[in-house]
């Protein structure tokens, strides 16, 4: 199957893109003396930057690997495409407006983040992790084009069996998207609380 309409857009990349975006100008603008690495250095080097955060924030990590390699969010969702392509599907604008409230928010969190000092409670920073878990929340309730389901669908209107799976690949991934918002909350309490001690 070549690559085509996407049943579902990106979110996944426009997670992981905002969570990187975000975490280089926290190093860029915290004042804090990190550990082993200087921010500059880091923000500018993405090598740097995940074995850091392998040294420091493990759990953060993982939890951002997560949505990179899960098999339903990441490996089914890209496999999940018509073979022709009708375009309008990837960047709607309703989509569009979204992804960019959410990255804002994510923007938002890293900034304050690297304001926050590590003796703070980090539960003033909940308001922020509550608000960039309501963008992703409503980032994913338009991430899919409604006509690409039906296109791909009827690809194999023929075949009985392989659109039963097709079918089950499917709603596993409007599933998945649907509680992803709590892995998103997790991610970002995360980076809070690794953060606090460094």
């Amino acid at each position: 199957m070549g690559k085509g309409d996407h049943v579902f857009n990106n979110v996944v990349a426009k997670l992981t893109k905002a969570f990187d975006e975000g975490l280089t100008e926290y190093f860029g603008a915290t004042r804090r003396k990190l550990r082993g690495a200087k921010g500059s250095e880091l923000a500018v080097n993405s090598v740097m930057r995940e074995d850091w955060m392998r040294r420091n924030m493990p759990r953060t990590l993982e939890a951002l690997h997560y949505f990179k390699h899960h098999p339903e969010l990441a490996v089914l969702r890209e496999r999940l495409q018509t073979s022709e392509y009708q375009g309008g599907d990837v960047n709607n604008e309703t989509y569009s407006k979204r992804s960019e409230e959410f990255r804002q928010a994510v923007a938002s969190f890293f900034w304050r983040l690297a304001r926050h000092e590590s003796h703070v409670d980090g539960s003033a920073l909940l308001s922020d992790v509550r608000s960039v878990r309501r963008k992703f929340l409503h980032m994913t309730a338009v991430a899919e084009d409604p006509g690409a389901a039906q296109r791909l669908l009827d690809e194999y209107k023929d075949k009985p069996r392989e659109r039963a799976k097709l079918e089950e690949d499917i709603a596993l991934v409007r599933s998945s998207l649907e509680w992803a918002w709590g892995r998103c909350e997790y991610l970002f309490r995360m980076a809070v609380q690794e953060h606090l001690p460094l």
